[in-house]
């Protein structure tokens, strides 16, 4: 067992420079897994202000405001999350790995005045019989004060094992449409300028077809935001949790659609212009 360490940043790491470095080889094994008990952590962070807008425009959200967007914090926590995985103590090899879900709890709204502390941390992780899935739990504090987390959950493909997921197939149900967009071809490069997330499989469809995709992809997050954006204001400003299940990828350029079990929250999934494919689903409800 690898003795606890605590990666400590007064900075966001940079992303480019931690792609550069997960390409390098690594160890994977599905025998005697033992997933670290370190924890990355950022401290005195002030949004920019800036980026806020910005990262608000291209998701669909109101701007200008004093919250910050329910899922903005995640483009702080994620550099952290790079971090803990390409530590020489975690088991898995980076490339490869699939984001499959994500569940933010808000606690209250975040003013992007607050200055604010991340910790990030492998909390569990399960064999499946698609693989090993694994979570990271991002907290934001604001004085002392838990006021975001989010679990971030990623597969390790292996297809072989015992399904022990928590998140079992089940019968799936149609809704109207709420909202239709249009994704722009330089989405993902648009996104990535605001978020630092350059994973080549989201840039151009050249890089893209290097990990074996026909095109590039939008970025799961902002296919989230997106979705968060267009539902109810003034849930998605305070207590609220919102969870989400990526299914398919979206190929870029594209059309999607948002359909809704209410006008205003609950069940939700986006999926093709014709309602076929879908491509992400989730669930939104006020914090009781």
């Amino acid at each position: 067992m690898n003795q606890a360490k605590t990666l400590l940043f007064r900075d966001v790491p940079g992303i480019i420079g931690q792609y550069a470095r997960a390409v390098m080889p690594k160890r994977s094994t599905t025998d005697d897994l033992s997933f670290p008990s370190h924890e990355a952590l950022l401290t005195h962070v002030k949004v920019d202000h800036k980026k806020v807008a910005e990262y608000a425009r291209l998701c669909g959200f109101h701007a200008p405001s004093t919250v910050l967007p329910i899922t903005y914090l995640h483009i702080l926590a994620f550099p952290l999350h790079m971090e803990l995985m390409l530590h020489k103590d975690f088991p898995l090899a980076l490339m490869g790995l699939v984001h499959i879900r994500n569940h933010i709890t808000q606690y209250r709204g975040i003013y992007a005045s607050e200055e604010l502390a991340i910790r990030c941390y492998c909390s569990a992780h399960r064999q499946t019989d698609k693989g090993l899935e694994f979570d990271i739990t991002s907290e934001v504090t604001s004085g002392g004060e838990l006021i975001w987390k989010s679990i971030s959950t990623n597969l390790s493909k292996q297809g072989s094992g015992k399904n022990t997921s928590r998140h079992q197939p089940s019968e799936q149900q149609d809704y109207p449409v709420h909202s239709s967009w249009r994704m722009k071809e330089n989405l993902g490069r648009q996104y990535a300028r605001i978020s630092g997330d350059s994973n080549p499989i989201h840039l151009y469809a050249p890089t893209a077809k290097l990990f074996g995709f026909k095109r590039h992809i939008a970025h799961g997050m902002w296919t989230k935001a997106r979705a968060a954006a267009a539902l109810n204001p003034q849930l998605i400003a305070g207590p609220c949790s919102l969870e989400v299940e990526f299914k398919q990828p979206i190929f870029l350029p594209g059309n999607v659609s948002l359909h809704t079990e209410t006008p205003y929250g609950g069940a939700f999934y986006i999926a093709d212009s014709q309602g076929q494919k879908r491509h992400l689903k989730g669930y939104i409800q006020p914090l009781e």
